[in-house]
């Protein structure tokens, strides 16, 4: 999903602020369903979730109460541009970490991150990450959500 200017409507990577075309202010685009995102709210979307299905909610930074499918084997998190999660501030490295796909569910690791990457306020290298699970890249708090059958 994208952030479209109003200016230009050039569409930006998510959790961009401005535009990558014009320079403009991206406004947030939040809607009052995502602000008021809830455990249950999740498992209802699919009844059948996918294999080792979960999400990040962004639950301190821009974008707060977004919801972020994690529907591949490698996910990059970086402020590049082309990372799989765009996370638009310098306190994110450009290439800060990577999340894995286990038999388990997703493992995270820091790739020389100039902050570090810290999992319920533990500085870690790699860690696999448990339902519930708070995951920090630079100013961003993410709650890790695995959607099993009990969620």
């Amino acid at each position: 999903m994208a952030a479209s200017c109003s200016s230009c409507g050039y569409d930006n990577p998510l959790g961009a602020n401005f535009c990558s075309s014009c320079g403009e202010q991206l406004r947030a685009a939040v809607d009052s369903e995502t602000e008021r995102i809830t455990i249950t709210d999740l498992g209802s979307t699919d009844p059948v979730p996918a294999r080792n299905a979960a999400v990040l909610v962004v639950r301190e930074g821009p974008k707060r109460g977004s919801r972020i499918a994690l529907d591949a084997d490698s996910i990059s998190i970086g402020r590049q541009e082309n990372s799989d999660i765009f996370l638009d501030d310098i306190t994110v490295s450009r290439n800060h970490a990577g999340l894995t796909r286990t038999a388990d569910g997703f493992s995270v690791s820091d790739n020389r991150s100039m902050n570090g990457t810290y999992v319920n306020k533990k500085l870690v290298e790699q860690a696999n990450l448990v339902d519930g699970d708070e995951l920090q890249i630079g100013k961003f708090k993410l709650v890790y959500l695995e959607l099993g059958a009990d969620a």
